[in-house]
């Protein structure tokens, strides 16, 4: 009997794992925007943020305080990740100042990329 049980968890944790390899090759794969993936982290953007509210250049650090990231770093993360979360910022708190944003990026030592909100 206890042999029984013994094949019934592995089974279910082998059904767990599989599940798991699953999902990581359906995010991969699909190219899809969700960032919960049960692999290792293999991105290293080193990006720029320069943000213009009201004709005027924010500071680096008013831009560490706008978006609590700093103005240049490195991102360990997909750069989509990124543009995301300043454009929920500028859709949110900041919608009502319209401020330019730009990005600029480069992801693994590849060629530079500007993303650009206005």
């Amino acid at each position: 009997m206890r042999s029984g049980g013994v094949r019934i968890l592995t089974v279910i944790g082998v059904a767990i794992l599989l599940a798991q390899v699953g999902n990581v090759v359906y995010a991969h794969v699909a190219g899809s925007r969700r960032y919960f993936a049960w692999a290792p982290n293999d991105y290293a953007v080193i990006y720029t943020v320069t943000t213009e509210v009201g004709g005027r250049q924010l500071t680096p650090a008013q831009v560490k305080k706008r978006y609590d990231i700093k103005a240049h770093g490195l991102w360990e993360d997909p750069p989509q990740r990124l543009i995301d979360y300043l454009n929920r910022y500028e859709k949110t708190y900041g919608s009502r100042e319209h401020a330019h944003v730009i990005l600029r990026y480069t992801l693994d030592g590849h060629r530079e990329q500007t993303w650009r909100r206005n």
